[in-house]
């Protein structure tokens, strides 16, 4: 199997994450890195020796042999190097919550309909066997017809001082469980409240 080289755009904590699944795996060469902090940038490239370097994702993108990124700057923030990355034609994983709005969704969304490489949005847990078992006992209808669900997450204390004080409850975790219950029970959102 061939190389890929990648490139993460955004290195705060779920960058860093991205760097050290990355560069443990076989096939993978962490080619690029790209934050708007220097300081920040050199220590990340240093501790995972990635010799390319940006403060701008488009000089990134521009390189003809990135093939793929995650981008995991704040969801806030990932519309644009969505955008261009799909536009530059490498694969895609964009961190969850794809966007914060809608609008932004629905740009994302059509960009990568239109891209020639792969996209993907960061609803890990489906790859997780747990889950996945779970997804299979349902569909199987071992455990009966789905009439309504809740979710619970039983967090390390320092997961909830270091991360989600920075993003919430909702954008850190609540999006993995919302993800799944559209996935077990195969359906839509027909209204929310909170």
């Amino acid at each position: 199997m061939d190389t890929i080289k990648y490139g993460v755009i955004g290195l705060g904590w779920f960058g860093e994450k991205h760097c050290e699944a990355l560069s443990g795996l076989p096939n993978v060469e962490l080619h690029s890195l790209c934050t708007r902090t220097g300081s920040r940038l050199a220590d990340v490239a240093e501790r995972f020796g990635v010799a390319k370097t940006f403060t701008d994702y488009h000089e990134m993108l521009a390189d003809p042999e990135l093939e793929a990124v995650s981008i995991t700057t704040m969801w806030d923030q990932h519309r644009e190097p969505a955008l261009a990355a799909l536009e530059a034609g490498v694969h895609v994983f964009l961190e969850k919550p794809m966007a914060s709005t809608l609008a932004d969704c629905d740009a994302i969304v059509e960009a990568a309909r239109a891209a020639k490489g792969h996209f993907m949005v960061g609803h890990i847990c489906r790859f997780n066997p747990r889950y996945a078992a779970a997804k299979e006992a349902i569909a199987a209808g071992r455990i009966g017809r789905i009439v309504s669900m809740y979710a619970r997450r039983n967090l390390p204390a320092w997961v909830g001082a270091s991360v989600l004080d920075k993003i919430g409850p909702i954008i850190g975790d609540g999006v993995h469980d919302t993800d799944l219950m559209f996935w077990f029970s195969e359906s839509k959102a027909v209204s929310a409240y909170a």
